[in-house]
């Protein structure tokens, strides 16, 4: 005699289904979220902890501060993609170029892309947040000044960026950065004074 599923063991089964996907789905998106979130504080963590052993002050040179460990979120050509870089003005030129940018510790690569956002081989990918985390949106309080740059002095202080990438006065309140995607949206604050950086909401 054959056995098989009757139909009320059927409609039990997809009822089970339909309710774990319910419960699942959030949690696949919120760990989407929180992996990017992790992510970006560590790279920001990161850019203190560079700019903490590396005192840029040097009274021989007048622009110095540009020198600073910085970290700066960006739209690629077209608008419609966010990446990061993380490195210090050398040259005091405005903008950071890719022997200026740090190395990612993960994969030994540059945490560096021109805004055309095409990687090349010494380039990490990680920091095409948008094509890594879906990202599609990156705002910024008006507490963290008028550029997307955040840079940081010895002491692990964060500064603000005033009037471009080359000029800074230090932080006086947090600046809260909040991304967003698909799945809901995460905001990372930087406090002043310490440069704590930690994630204070994260919706989905």
């Amino acid at each position: 005699m054959k056995k098989a599923f009757t139909m009320l063991e059927l409609i039990v089964v997809i009822l089970i289904v339909a309710i774990l996907s319910l419960i699942m789905i959030p949690r696949f998106s919120d760990g989407n979220l929180r992996e990017a979130a992790d992510q970006i504080i560590s790279h920001i963590r990161y850019t203190q902890h560079l700019a903490m052993i590396d005192d840029r002050y040097d009274p021989q040179v007048s622009n110095w501060h540009q020198e600073r460990w910085q970290i700066g979120f960006w739209q690629c050509a077209g608008g419609n993609s966010w990446y990061y870089i993380v490195g210090r003005d050398l040259d005091q030129g405005g903008g950071i170029g890719n022997n200026e940018a740090a190395v990612n510790p993960l994969d030994k690569k540059r945490l560096f892309v021109s805004n055309a956002c095409n990687p090349n081989s010494d380039q990490s990918d990680q920091i095409l947040i948008t094509e890594k985390f879906g990202i599609d949106n990156v705002l910024f309080s008006p507490s963290c000044g008028a550029n997307s740059y955040i840079a940081f002095d010895n002491y692990g202080r964060p500064y603000r960026s005033t009037l471009g990438a080359a000029d800074y006065d230090i932080a006086t309140a947090a600046c809260s950065i909040t991304f967003t995607t698909n799945d809901g949206n995460f905001s990372i604050t930087i406090e002043p004074e310490t440069g704590y950086t930690h994630l204070t909401a994260i919706n989905y």
